[in-house]
């Protein structure tokens, strides 16, 4: 169902997406990019990935929405949300977290602090699980 590698990236900044892509790409990922959550969900549609890194707010569907129409369709899809305002979506993050092992990287971020949460999670074992997880604090620059 899903390429081993690949990643789908959706952000509304086509800027910061096209960055991300590019050093996703430049990793060895096979990487889809989309600018909001519907073009999101219809790029999984076309193109399941292992992964999806995706932004919060952004129109049509927010990427918590998004997330939940992909999960229909594969449960076990790990997502890292990025955002630089994430606090109106507390208790949603805390259930993506608990259910499906989801993280939050806060903008703005660096490329080794996506890497390394990318390099983190076995490309190979299912995220999904029931339970409590640890919070990642990371550091935080200016790079993105």
């Amino acid at each position: 169902m899903h390429r081993p590698g690949s990643i789908l990236v959706v952000d509304d900044d086509k800027s910061l997406t096209a960055v991300v892509a590019e050093l996703l790409h430049a990793r060895g990922f096979e990487v889809w990019t989309a600018s909001d959550g519907l073009q999101g969900f219809t790029s999984y549609l076309a193109h399941p990935t292992q992964f999806v890194v995706t932004d919060i707010q952004m129109p049509e569907l927010n990427g918590i929405e998004m997330m939940r129409c992909i999960r229909a369709i594969n449960p076990d899809v790990k997502t890292i949300y990025v955002s630089g305002g994430a606090e109106r979506f507390h208790e949603d993050l805390e259930m993506e977290e608990q259910g499906f092992a989801a993280i939050l990287l806060r903008k703005p971020f660096t490329s080794q602090d996506l890497i390394r949460l990318i390099s983190d999670v076995p490309m190979t074992q299912p995220q999904y699980r029931m339970g409590k997880t640890s919070k990642r604090k990371l550091r935080q620059t200016s790079e993105f």
